[in-house]
């Protein structure tokens, strides 16, 4: 696992020194419009463990037991007073539990660049690369994706709407393609250091012509709450609800014959310790997911538990 981390990340420092180079060289040019800033680093290391009843992935986070670890590193540039470039590099492992199942090696790149309208408004824009990751219809696969997103915030309001087209190449037995898009809102009301209620929604839809049992759409809506227990931890109680279908695969067991369909409601708690910046950080978390498929195999009922320590330089 080290020696992989190490590898991956000695290959993001030298792309990233040479993105960063191209900046350096092109600052005079993209500062004319105001002062330039320095280009500012920073980097992230992160164990992490998972505990759960589950055998399956629902999506792109681990849903499966095991252990991993991740390490980011990322440079910040402000060629002007409004406008930010960000890149960064990241690269993940993960050893599940399963023997049956090798473990995940991805690599994560992206490029995002912030442009503050007004006081109240930013927009973005950017652009990802992944290799080898979970997504929710195949263990394994290669994503790109372009995307943007709106920002208005004033006082202690904030809304966002994002919007991003993914394509998907499937590292799996049977390969195949697929592409689609993602839209979601998020209402995020403050009422002081980390304390705050939020409102996520979501559409996602993903099409694969050669590999239609890939297909699928998908709806999250979740509500979320941070409250201070102490001055370096808090506490965050959530509840999500997720459901989707899939375009061409038939739910075993259903005696009517339909297309598999599955949803389920998911009330967690959650305990984060550190700053939101620099130094040592760590979470816990645990969700219980109450279950609903027209598919035999999927319809259990599962807990779910997470543990994260990292370091943020």
């Amino acid at each position: 696992m080290i020696r992989y981390i190490s590898t991956r990340l000695a290959a993001y420092c030298k792309t990233m020194a040479g993105v960063v180079g191209a900046l350096a060289l092109a600052a005079p040019a993209l500062g004319q419009e105001g002062a330039a800033q320095p280009i500012e680093f920073d980097a992230l290391i992160e164990l992490r463990g998972v505990e759960s009843d589950l055998n399956f992935d629902e999506g792109e986070d681990i849903d499966s037991s095991g252990i991993g670890a991740r390490v980011r590193l990322g440079a910040e540039y402000r060629p002007a007073q409004n406008t930010e470039i960000r890149i960064e590099g990241e690269a993940r492992i993960f050893e599940f539990r399963d023997e049956d199942r090798g473990s995940l090696d991805s690599a994560i790149g992206r490029l995002t660049v912030t442009q503050q309208i007004s006081d109240e408004l930013h927009i973005r824009a950017h652009v990802r690369r992944y290799e080898n990751i979970a997504v929710l219809e195949a263990f394994s696969a290669d994503q790109t994706s372009v995307g943007g997103r709106v920002q208005w915030e004033r006082g202690n309001d904030r809304v966002r709407l994002d919007a991003d087209y993914r394509e998907r190449e499937y590292d799996t037995r049977l390969p195949g393609n697929g592409d689609g898009y993602r839209l979601s809102g998020q209402y995020n009301r403050r009422f002081g250091p980390y304390h705050w209620l939020r409102f996520d929604l979501s559409h996602e839809d993903i099409e694969s012509d050669n590999a239609p049992r890939r297909s699928y759409d998908r709806q999250v809506a979740r509500v979320k709450y941070s409250h201070p227990v102490h001055k370096r931890i808090r506490l965050r109680p959530s509840l999500e609800y997720r459901q989707w279908d899939y375009d061409a695969r038939i739910a075993r067991g259903d005696p009517e014959g339909d297309l598999r369909r599955d949803s389920y409601v998911a009330p967690a708690i959650e305990i984060s310790a550190g700053r939101a910046t620099r130094g040592l950080y760590g979470l816990a978390s645990a969700e219980y997911r109450i279950r609903t498929s027209n598919d035999e195999r999927f319809d259990d009922n599962a807990i779910r538990i997470g543990v994260r320590l990292g370091y943020r330089f």
